[in-house]
């Protein structure tokens, strides 16, 4: 694997959290991600309405949908462990 280019923000790029995958495939070696966020709003039922809204799309060549699902494979072995190892 090629050395990691070096990578800058200076735009201030915002953080998007999200809650779930809503969509995903793939055309012409692009990988398309589509995720939602719920937005929870109180109503006057004494009750909570959840709303998935799309907050973020991804779309990426093979190689960088590669080096995600890599990453990702990582951070969640790790996050897994560490949950484990706090919940004895």
């Amino acid at each position: 694997m090629p050395a990691p280019l070096g990578v800058s923000d200076p735009y201030r790029t915002p953080t998007t959290f999200v809650n779930q995958v809503v969509g995903s495939g793939h055309l012409n070696g692009v990988i398309n991600v589509t995720f939602a966020t719920a937005l929870f709003t109180p109503n006057d039922k004494d009750t909570v309405d959840v709303d998935m809204v799309i907050t973020s799309r991804l779309r990426m060549d093979l190689f960088c949908a590669q080096n995600l699902y890599e990453h990702l494979g990582k951070i969640i072995v790790q996050a897994l462990k560490q949950s484990n190892a706090t919940s004895h």
